[in-house]
């Protein structure tokens, strides 16, 4: 009988599994999804088993042994899903399922000494010892060895021996997070929440897959319907996504308190080892909930029942690096194949979700009120055109920010750009300072007084002359968060001014720290990037300023207004969530831009209409299909050839109008850490035909120059610059 043969794809940058034959201890052991401990060249790495080929091959390798517990089928299934959807090789797709250091960590275990049930006569025990530690487990039930300090061996074993106690091994696992006991009880839910969760209730019991999006207004209490779908789940497990796991301390709050210490909490402050404990808690069913940012889509439930991806437009959720998977559509997949409900809200929805609703994809459930039917806030526009002052703040933005601090209220504002300036300018010449690795300026900021690159961190001090001219008249242009800061301090003297970006804020605990203090009310005013538009609560904010509405307008992408029109909106949504209404000022050069002219009204279906007729026009995404091509190479000549020679490819391959080449181009930001890159765009109706393409792409490039060219393939990209 031919010696049976696993399939097994391994962790490797190679578009293909590799056959092993299976030794005979493991011959009854072995199922799809089984992590195995392989020979791969002159190493040992840990492959997956993902099939059982018929045919015998001579001369193969033999699996060493097992490694670890085995991938669980629906997980499987994802991962080979994700490898062919995202063009991404098998082992690593599998590899991103799972945590760092969850094989390589072992369980940590304890002894412990349990008091059995039944007699406790003293008279069968000799001396005093003895007798005390029977008296302490008598009160204890449960002693750790490391407790028993003070009796000898001889005394435990005695005591176990006499048929009192018995000595048992348990897992220790610690939980990172702060547990909170269940203590808040359900609020009363307003009729549209009610509907909506009903009807995600129903599907659940039901236990069909299906996928409704959740569009409600900011403020409306889409957590409130998360919360009740979890508690009807029956022994099932949720998994719950959040753009940024550090900037939302609130939910999880609301969360513990809900669910006590059924919650696990995955992200990326977590060390191994308590990455490890968390994943080995879900997997072991201890845990109902998994809150966490894109991978804890991977959360490894026994039974999964519902997956909830909280504020689904972020962009956040897309992957950039090595696997470019968008964690929004993984979510919609996992829960297919466990047959599990998948729920995406959000008051801005991204249009790829919006269009899957109306073309019926999706199910949606609206909330068009607030809680408790409070006002959604007055929002108002000035352009910045009719302004006299060359100040960032507008007098009107100043004597609001003035009212609320005298009132002893609290403001937001905003601006999507953090440093004091955006460029250094000579006055005489026009030279900008630009990276010497990257093709952008590089940001001056005045208190680490720094030059900075956002993209590679390289950084210098300010030069006393122009390095072109040798000129001394070197101005800063543009207003970053640090000079509104300075700003604001002028004109509010007396208000408490806290920062929120990333050069202010670092780590996990910054944030909450931060966050904690407006909460508190210990902040008059918070200034930040984008961050501060993300999910947060502050019933005591009546003011959001939107300092330069027209910071994203202008960039070389075709979704910028988009992210305009979501941006502001969750902004303003922050003003007005508590007894006292709330109030929006933004500040543009551009106030007919039709962004600005819906999210003044607070108007989703007017904004979605009008650009998805531009995106009909364009046939951008929606509407069809994109796959971006990156290439990219230390030699600007070798990243054009290869871009060029993609191209050729492609062009010999188009067949019929369906399918649009854009390219190549110089990326938007053309060089990055030292590197030139070009890009590529594809755009289809048909997923098969751009798949295709792209392979055939990413080939000609990889035969033709090795690794003198690094060159990516991203699915359904989202990050064109």
């Amino acid at each position: 009988m031919p010696p049976a043969i696993a399939d097994i794809a391994v962790p490797v940058n190679l578009f293909r599994t590799f056959h092993y034959r299976i030794p005979a201890h493991l011959d009854t052991h072995l199922v799809p999804g089984s992590r195995v401990l392989v020979p791969f060249g002159s190493r040992r790495v840990t492959g997956t088993v993902v099939g059982f080929p018929g045919a015998a091959e001579r001369d193969l390798k033999e699996i060493i042994d097992l490694a670890g517990e085995a991938v669980s089928p629906d997980l499987l299934r994802l991962a080979v899903w994700m490898a062919e959807y995202y063009l991404h090789p098998l082992g690593l797709s599998i590899e991103t399922l799972l945590p760092k250091g969850v094989e390589e960590v072992p369980r940590r275990r304890r002894k412990l000494l349990r008091l059995l049930d039944g007699d406790h006569d003293l008279s069968r025990l000799r001396g005093p010892k003895q007798e005390a530690l029977l008296h302490l487990l008598l009160d204890r039930q449960v002693v750790p060895y490391d407790d028993l300090g003070d009796f000898a061996s001889s005394t435990i074993k005695a005591v176990v021996g006499a048929g009192f106690a018995v000595s048992v091994e348990e897992e220790i696992v610690e939980q990172p997070i702060g547990i909170s006991p269940a203590s808040d009880a359900p609020p009363s839910l307003m009729p549209e929440q009610a509907r909506a969760v009903q009807a995600i209730t129903e599907s659940i019991a039901g236990g069909r897959f299906e996928t409704f999006l959740l569009h409600g207004v900011t403020g409306s209490g889409k957590t409130e319907v998360y919360l009740h779908a979890i508690a009807s789940l029956a022994g099932r497990g949720a998994i719950v996504l959040v753009p940024e796991i550090a900037l939302t301390p609130q939910l999880v709050d609301r969360f513990r308190k809900r669910f006590g210490d059924r919650i696990a909490v995955l992200h990326s402050g977590l060390t191994d080892r308590e990455r490890a404990d968390e994943y080995r808690r879900i997997r072991d069913g201890r845990v109902q909930v998994a809150i966490g940012a894109r991978s804890a889509v991977f959360a490894p439930f026994p039974s999964l029942g519902l997956v909830i991806v909280d504020e689904e437009h972020e962009n956040s959720y897309k992957q950039d690096e090595g696997l470019h998977y968008h964690a929004r559509d993984v979510a919609v997949m996992r829960a297919k194949f466990s047959a599990a409900v998948c729920v995406l809200g959000s008051a801005t929805p991204s249009l790829e979700s919006f269009f899957n609703a109306r073309a019926g994809k999706y199910r949606i459930l609206s909330i068009a009120n607030r809680v408790d039917h409070r006002p959604l806030p007055e929002v108002k526009v000035v352009d910045r055109r009719a302004e006299q002052s060359k100040a960032d703040c507008s007098s009107l933005l100043v004597g609001a920010m003035q009212e609320r601090v005298a009132r002893r209220e609290q403001a937001l504002l905003l601006l999507n750009r953090r440093g004091f300036s955006t460029v250094l300018i000579c006055g005489d010449c026009g030279k900008v300072l630009q990276c010497p690795g990257c093709s952008v300026s590089l940001t001056f900021h005045k208190r680490e007084g720094l030059l900075k690159c956002h993209y590679c961190d390289f950084h210098m001090p300010p030069p006393e002359k122009c390095p072109a001219c040798g000129g001394l008249s070197l101005k800063p242009l543009g207003s970053g968060t640090q000079r509104i800061e300075e700003e604001v301090a002028a004109c509010a003297p007396s208000a408490r001014i806290s920062r929120m970006d990333s050069d202010s804020v670092r780590g996990r605990k910054a944030y909450e720290e931060l966050l904690g203090r407006v909460d508190r009310g210990e902040t008059d005013i918070l200034l930040g990037t984008q961050m501060i538009a993300k999910g947060h609560d502050f019933p005591s904010v009546t003011l959001v300023g939107v300092v330069d509405a027209d910071v994203g307008l202008n960039l070389p992408d075709f979704r910028s207004a988009e992210k305009t029109f979501q941006l502001i909106t969750q902004a303003a949504g922050r003003a007005g969530r508590g007894d006292a209404a709330g109030e929006v000022i933004i500040q543009t050069s551009n106030p007919g831009h039709y962004a600005l002219v819906h999210s003044r009204t607070h108007d989703y279906a007017g904004f979605y209409d009008e650009e998805i007729e531009y995106r009909m026009e364009l046939g951008y995404p929606p509407v069809r299909r994109m796959i971006k091509i990156e290439v990219k190479s230390g030699q600007e000549r070798l990243a054009r050839e290869s871009a060029s020679r993609a191209a050729d490819r492609i062009r010999r391959l188009l067949k019929g109008k369906e399918t649009t080449l854009l390219g190549p181009a110089p990326s938007p930001i053309a060089k990055v850490r030292g590197k030139y890159r070009y890009q590529l765009l594809l755009l289809s109706p048909k997923r098969e035909v751009l798949r295709m393409l792209a392979v055939e792409a990413r080939s000609v490039v990889e035969q033709a120059y090795g690794r003198k060219v690094q060159v990516s393939v991203d699915v359904d990209p989202v990050n064109l610059m």
